[in-house]
């Protein structure tokens, strides 16, 4: 069954981080995962760049059922349509992709798009999306979150994109207003200790508070 967009939402606002990689070798993608479920977390986001990335993303979803794995670059509906077949919670593109916004909401799976501007926020916000993401981060800082919460006040983001993966990266963007914060290749690029470092990265941002 797909999860209903809060379920998203709501876990996120638990986790505050979005881990995000491309799944180019299915065992070094089983074994990441089973670290990330195993450290607490309960979402994923897998990158659609290698080719048969949609099948692979079907065998990874059957093997964990319990994680709400999002496929990530989506960039037509065709791709949409394939990974939603294949069990994705949710999509995520670069940019706001309308024919992946109708896609989206014609199966009631939430969509994340990429916004880098006001303008662009505001567009993502017209197509339907109640989550965006900010991208890139390290072009854009915390400052320009808490400049778009002055006319968006109720504004959901996420932010990737350069965020680095300690209580001190990923707190400047929560203090700033951010939701959550996508953890792409900061967060895998030692081999091994991976739930140790994300359960360490929990630990300390549940002692910045809320």
């Amino acid at each position: 069954m797909i999860p209903e967009p809060l379920a998203l939402e709501a876990l996120l606002a638990r986790d505050r981080v979005l881990p995000l990689f491309t799944p180019d070798a299915p065992d070094v993608a089983r074994a990441r995962l089973a670290a990330l479920r195993s450290a607490g977390l309960g979402a994923a986001e897998l990158t659609a760049r290698a080719p048969g990335v949609a099948a692979t993303f079907a065998a990874l979803h059957a093997e964990f059922p319990e994680l709400l794995l999002g496929a990530g670059t989506v960039l037509s509906a065709a791709d949409a349509h394939a990974f939603m077949d294949a069990g994705a919670a949710f999509l995520v593109s670069p940019c706001l992709v309308p024919q992946v916004a109708v896609a989206a909401r014609e199966r009631g799976v939430p969509y994340l798009p990429g916004a880098g501007t006001v303008g662009e926020y505001l567009q993502a916000r017209e197509a339907g999306c109640g989550l965006v993401k900010l991208f890139p981060g390290e072009v854009l800082g915390p400052a320009f979150v808490r400049a778009l919460r002055g006319p968006f006040p109720d504004a959901r983001v996420i932010v990737t994109g350069g965020v680095e993966p300690t209580a001190r990266g990923v707190g400047a963007w929560l203090g700033a207003g951010a939701l959550a914060v996508g953890l792409g290749s900061q967060l895998f690029r030692e081999a091994g200790g991976l739930e140790a470092r994300v359960r360490v990265l929990r630990r300390d941002l549940r002692r910045l508070g809320p």
